[in-house]
Protein backbone atom coordinates (compact mmCIF):
# COMPACT_ATOMS: atom_id res chain seq x y z
CA UNK A 1 0.00 0.00 0.00
CA UNK A 2 2.92 2.46 1.03
CA UNK A 3 4.25 1.55 -2.89
CA UNK A 4 0.71 3.12 -4.03
CA UNK A 5 0.19 5.86 -2.15
CA UNK A 6 3.59 7.17 -3.45
CA UNK A 7 3.14 6.47 -6.56
CA UNK A 8 -0.37 8.55 -6.09
CA UNK A 9 2.02 11.44 -4.93
CA UNK A 10 4.43 11.27 -7.96
CA UNK A 11 0.88 11.22 -10.26
CA UNK A 12 -0.18 14.19 -8.96
CA UNK A 13 2.78 15.91 -8.12
CA UNK A 14 4.05 16.20 -11.96
CA UNK A 15 0.97 18.28 -12.08
CA UNK A 16 -0.12 15.93 -15.33
CA UNK A 17 3.13 17.08 -17.48
CA UNK A 18 4.95 14.09 -18.39
CA UNK A 19 4.44 11.40 -20.61
CA UNK A 20 1.55 10.71 -22.62
CA UNK A 21 -1.83 11.55 -21.59
CA UNK A 22 -5.50 10.68 -23.10
CA UNK A 23 -8.38 12.83 -22.12
CA UNK A 24 -11.76 10.91 -22.76
CA UNK A 25 -14.69 12.60 -22.07
CA UNK A 26 -18.21 10.09 -23.02
CA UNK A 27 -21.50 12.20 -22.48
CA UNK A 28 -24.66 10.97 -22.41
CA UNK A 29 -28.11 12.35 -23.68
CA UNK A 30 -28.71 14.16 -20.07
CA UNK A 31 -25.36 15.79 -19.75
CA UNK A 32 -23.98 12.76 -17.36
CA UNK A 33 -20.47 10.88 -17.86
CA UNK A 34 -17.58 9.83 -17.43
CA UNK A 35 -14.13 11.12 -17.56
CA UNK A 36 -10.92 9.33 -18.30
CA UNK A 37 -7.79 10.58 -18.12
CA UNK A 38 -5.10 7.58 -19.22
CA UNK A 39 -1.48 8.13 -18.36
CA UNK A 40 1.45 6.04 -19.82
CA UNK A 41 4.03 6.97 -17.46
CA UNK A 42 6.48 3.56 -19.10
CA UNK A 43 8.81 6.33 -20.39
CA UNK A 44 9.62 7.68 -16.85
CA UNK A 45 10.19 3.51 -15.45
CA UNK A 46 13.24 3.91 -17.43
CA UNK A 47 14.94 7.03 -15.46
CA UNK A 48 13.11 4.92 -11.84
CA UNK A 49 14.73 2.03 -13.04
CA UNK A 50 18.16 3.73 -13.74
CA UNK A 51 18.10 5.31 -10.21
CA UNK A 52 17.20 1.66 -8.87
CA UNK A 53 20.58 0.55 -10.59
CA UNK A 54 22.40 2.94 -8.96
CA UNK A 55 21.27 1.41 -4.64
CA UNK A 56 23.54 -0.68 -3.19
CA UNK A 57 21.10 -3.65 -2.41
CA UNK A 58 19.12 -5.45 -5.22
CA UNK A 59 15.14 -4.99 -5.11
CA UNK A 60 13.10 -7.16 -6.11
CA UNK A 61 10.73 -6.05 -9.65
CA UNK A 62 7.21 -5.00 -8.24
CA UNK A 63 3.58 -5.37 -9.64
CA UNK A 64 0.95 -3.74 -9.08
CA UNK A 65 -2.97 -3.87 -10.30
CA UNK A 66 -4.97 -1.77 -7.86
CA UNK A 67 -7.73 0.56 -7.65
CA UNK A 68 -7.75 3.32 -5.45
CA UNK A 69 -11.20 5.11 -4.38
CA UNK A 70 -10.63 8.80 -2.86
CA UNK A 71 -13.80 8.23 -0.83
CA UNK A 72 -11.96 6.38 0.82
CA UNK A 73 -9.65 9.12 1.80
CA UNK A 74 -12.85 11.35 2.44
CA UNK A 75 -14.49 8.94 4.93
CA UNK A 76 -10.81 8.77 6.62
CA UNK A 77 -10.47 12.48 7.03
CA UNK A 78 -14.41 13.39 7.73
CA UNK A 79 -13.65 15.01 11.09
CA UNK A 80 -10.81 17.45 9.14
CA UNK A 81 -12.61 18.03 6.48
CA UNK A 82 -15.79 18.91 8.63
CA UNK A 83 -13.71 22.06 9.72
CA UNK A 84 -12.95 23.13 5.91
CA UNK A 85 -14.81 26.02 4.23
CA UNK A 86 -18.40 24.98 2.49
CA UNK A 87 -16.23 25.67 -1.02
CA UNK A 88 -13.97 23.67 0.27
CA UNK A 89 -16.45 20.79 1.38
CA UNK A 90 -18.20 20.93 -1.89
CA UNK A 91 -14.84 20.61 -3.78
CA UNK A 92 -14.14 17.21 -2.27
CA UNK A 93 -17.44 15.78 -2.46
CA UNK A 94 -17.12 16.38 -6.04
CA UNK A 95 -14.60 13.88 -5.90
CA UNK A 96 -16.52 10.83 -3.96
CA UNK A 97 -16.86 8.87 -6.99
CA UNK A 98 -13.13 9.35 -8.46
CA UNK A 99 -11.05 6.07 -8.29
CA UNK A 100 -7.76 5.45 -10.16
CA UNK A 101 -6.41 2.27 -11.47
CA UNK A 102 -2.74 1.75 -11.14
CA UNK A 103 -0.77 -0.72 -13.51
CA UNK A 104 3.16 -1.21 -12.65
CA UNK A 105 5.09 -3.60 -13.87
CA UNK A 106 8.62 -3.10 -13.15
CA UNK A 107 10.14 -5.92 -15.05
CA UNK A 108 8.25 -5.00 -18.38
CA UNK A 109 8.70 -1.44 -17.61
CA UNK A 110 5.10 -0.67 -17.44
CA UNK A 111 3.89 2.24 -15.22
CA UNK A 112 0.38 2.80 -16.45
CA UNK A 113 -3.01 5.08 -14.98
CA UNK A 114 -6.45 5.42 -15.39
CA UNK A 115 -7.92 8.48 -13.39
CA UNK A 116 -11.96 7.56 -13.87
CA UNK A 117 -14.61 10.17 -12.84
CA UNK A 118 -18.41 9.15 -13.38
CA UNK A 119 -20.19 12.75 -13.19
CA UNK A 120 -23.86 13.44 -13.20
CA UNK A 121 -23.28 16.95 -14.72
CA UNK A 122 -20.20 18.55 -16.63
CA UNK A 123 -19.75 20.88 -14.40
CA UNK A 124 -18.36 18.72 -11.89
CA UNK A 125 -15.59 18.53 -14.02
CA UNK A 126 -14.38 22.67 -14.00
CA UNK A 127 -11.03 22.59 -12.39
CA UNK A 128 -10.72 18.96 -11.99
CA UNK A 129 -6.66 19.05 -11.33
CA UNK A 130 -6.67 21.37 -8.79
CA UNK A 131 -9.62 19.08 -7.27
CA UNK A 132 -7.52 16.03 -7.36
CA UNK A 133 -4.48 18.27 -5.63
CA UNK A 134 -6.93 19.26 -2.87
CA UNK A 135 -7.46 15.18 -2.53
CA UNK A 136 -3.70 14.17 -2.74
CA UNK A 137 -3.51 16.65 0.73
CA UNK A 138 -5.91 14.87 2.52
CA UNK A 139 -3.93 11.71 1.57
CA UNK A 140 -0.38 13.22 2.07
CA UNK A 141 -1.71 15.02 5.34
CA UNK A 142 -0.89 18.36 4.28
CA UNK A 143 -3.78 20.00 4.99
CA UNK A 144 -3.77 23.79 4.03
CA UNK A 145 -0.46 24.05 2.64
CA UNK A 146 0.05 25.96 -0.50
CA UNK A 147 -1.06 24.57 -3.48
CA UNK A 148 1.06 24.58 -6.89
CA UNK A 149 0.29 27.66 -9.40
CA UNK A 150 -1.49 27.37 -12.36
CA UNK A 151 -1.61 30.03 -14.93
CA UNK A 152 -5.47 28.57 -16.49
CA UNK A 153 -8.48 27.19 -15.12
CA UNK A 154 -10.72 24.75 -17.65
CA UNK A 155 -14.55 25.03 -17.81
CA UNK A 156 -16.71 22.34 -19.02
CA UNK A 157 -20.07 23.07 -20.49
CA UNK A 158 -22.70 20.82 -22.82
CA UNK A 159 -26.03 22.07 -24.32
CA UNK A 160 -28.91 20.84 -27.00
CA UNK A 161 -26.50 22.88 -29.78
CA UNK A 162 -22.77 22.83 -28.25
CA UNK A 163 -19.84 21.24 -26.04
CA UNK A 164 -17.65 23.82 -24.96
CA UNK A 165 -13.78 23.18 -23.28
CA UNK A 166 -13.32 26.71 -21.91
CA UNK A 167 -9.62 27.90 -21.34
CA UNK A 168 -9.57 30.71 -18.92
CA UNK A 169 -5.88 32.47 -18.00
CA UNK A 170 -5.27 33.59 -14.83
CA UNK A 171 -3.61 37.03 -13.80
CA UNK A 172 -1.29 35.75 -12.30
CA UNK A 173 0.98 38.54 -9.91
CA UNK A 174 4.80 38.44 -10.27
CA UNK A 175 5.54 36.03 -7.40
CA UNK A 176 3.20 33.47 -8.81
CA UNK A 177 3.74 34.10 -12.31
CA UNK A 178 7.99 32.98 -11.04
CA UNK A 179 6.97 30.40 -9.09
CA UNK A 180 5.08 28.88 -12.73
CA UNK A 181 7.90 29.89 -14.48
CA UNK A 182 10.39 27.75 -12.07
CA UNK A 183 7.53 25.01 -12.03
CA UNK A 184 8.06 24.61 -15.98
CA UNK A 185 10.96 24.71 -16.21
CA UNK A 186 11.70 21.67 -14.12
CA UNK A 187 9.26 20.19 -15.58
CA UNK A 188 10.98 20.75 -19.59
CA UNK A 189 12.94 17.27 -18.93
CA UNK A 190 9.55 15.69 -19.00
CA UNK A 191 7.86 17.68 -22.21
CA UNK A 192 10.27 16.13 -25.02
CA UNK A 193 7.77 13.94 -27.08
CA UNK A 194 4.92 14.13 -24.87
CA UNK A 195 1.39 14.02 -26.57
CA UNK A 196 -1.75 15.26 -24.99
CA UNK A 197 -4.66 13.70 -26.56
CA UNK A 198 -8.43 14.47 -26.20
CA UNK A 199 -11.29 11.87 -27.30
CA UNK A 200 -14.41 12.88 -26.71
CA UNK A 201 -17.51 10.71 -27.65
CA UNK A 202 -20.82 12.52 -28.09
CA UNK A 203 -24.32 11.09 -28.00
CA UNK A 204 -25.25 13.19 -31.60
CA UNK A 205 -23.61 13.74 -34.62
CA UNK A 206 -20.38 16.56 -34.47
CA UNK A 207 -21.48 19.26 -36.95
CA UNK A 208 -18.26 21.52 -36.85
CA UNK A 209 -15.71 22.40 -34.24
CA UNK A 210 -13.26 25.10 -33.63
CA UNK A 211 -9.95 23.10 -34.29
CA UNK A 212 -8.78 22.35 -37.90
CA UNK A 213 -6.91 19.38 -37.51
CA UNK A 214 -9.49 17.74 -35.24
CA UNK A 215 -10.42 13.78 -36.15
CA UNK A 216 -14.05 12.49 -36.04
CA UNK A 217 -15.17 9.13 -36.36
CA UNK A 218 -16.88 7.48 -38.91
CA UNK A 219 -20.75 8.74 -37.27
CA UNK A 220 -19.52 11.64 -36.87
CA UNK A 221 -19.98 11.91 -33.03
CA UNK A 222 -16.31 11.18 -31.84
CA UNK A 223 -13.67 13.40 -32.08
CA UNK A 224 -9.79 13.49 -31.50
CA UNK A 225 -7.47 15.74 -30.91
CA UNK A 226 -4.03 15.24 -30.14
CA UNK A 227 -1.41 17.90 -29.61
CA UNK A 228 2.43 18.26 -28.12
CA UNK A 229 2.69 18.55 -23.86
CA UNK A 230 5.74 21.46 -24.53
CA UNK A 231 2.95 23.74 -27.42
CA UNK A 232 0.09 23.14 -24.70
CA UNK A 233 2.47 24.39 -22.04
CA UNK A 234 3.08 27.43 -23.63
CA UNK A 235 -0.36 27.96 -25.14
CA UNK A 236 -3.17 26.34 -22.70
CA UNK A 237 -5.61 28.38 -25.53
CA UNK A 238 -4.76 25.76 -28.07
CA UNK A 239 -7.47 23.22 -26.43
CA UNK A 240 -10.16 26.17 -25.96
CA UNK A 241 -13.05 24.02 -27.96
CA UNK A 242 -16.64 24.63 -29.36
CA UNK A 243 -18.37 22.11 -30.91
CA UNK A 244 -21.29 22.19 -33.03
CA UNK A 245 -24.01 19.73 -33.10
Amino acid sequence: MKKIAYLLILFISISFTSCQFTEEITLNKNGSGQYKLNMDMSAMMGAMSEMGENDSIKKEKEKIDSTFYFKDIIEQNKDSIAQLSKDQQEALEALKDLKMHIHLDEEKGEMLYDFILDFKNLSELDNIKSKVEKAQKLQDNKGDSEESIENHDIFYSYTKKHFTRKVVMKDLTAEEQESYNAKMEESKMFLGGSMYKLIYHFPKKIKNVNYKDAQFSSDHKTMTIEVAMDSLTKNPMLLDLKVDF
